[in-house]
């Protein structure tokens, strides 16, 4: 049923929330699991081979440096990104729980864990984990 939907058509339903980011006032963890379950509709899993989040997007390196005229030499926003995520892939393939705190989050980590992928909303982030069983 959510398969044939777009996603604009389920945010009108309301069927998930209209935001990506942080969880929206009145969110509880159950009303998450049902969203979370939809939102899996709309990731599309990345092959078996890949193992972390790339970071070909941008090669800008280095500290701020008055010296460069003002212009920038460090790491970008999106290699600060798939640091953060490469590192919550490593700690949850370890066994261990990790935090995430917008949706957008969760939806990166199912391309790598489609299937074994739980979260659990807590007090404004969610915990994130793998199941072993």
């Amino acid at each position: 049923m959510y398969q044939n939907m777009t996603l604009k058509e389920l945010k009108e339903k309301k069927l998930i929330s209209s935001t990506n980011g942080r969880p929206y006032a009145g969110l509880t963890d159950e009303k998450w699991q049902q969203e979370f379950q939809i939102r899996k509709f709309l990731v599309t899993p990345y092959s078996n081979g890949e193992r972390k989040l790339g970071m070909t997007n941008s090669n800008e390196s280095g500290v701020w440096n008055e010296e460069t005229a003002g212009s920038y030499h460090g790491p970008t926003n999106w290699q600060a990104y798939c640091s953060y995520i490469n590192d919550v892939l490593h700690n949850i393939r370890a066994g261990q729980v990790d935090y995430c705190y917008y949706m957008y989050q969760i939806m990166d980590l199912l391309k790598f864990h489609y299937e074994d992928l739980r979260t659990r909303l807590c007090d404004g982030y969610w915990e994130v984990w793998l199941d072993r069983s």
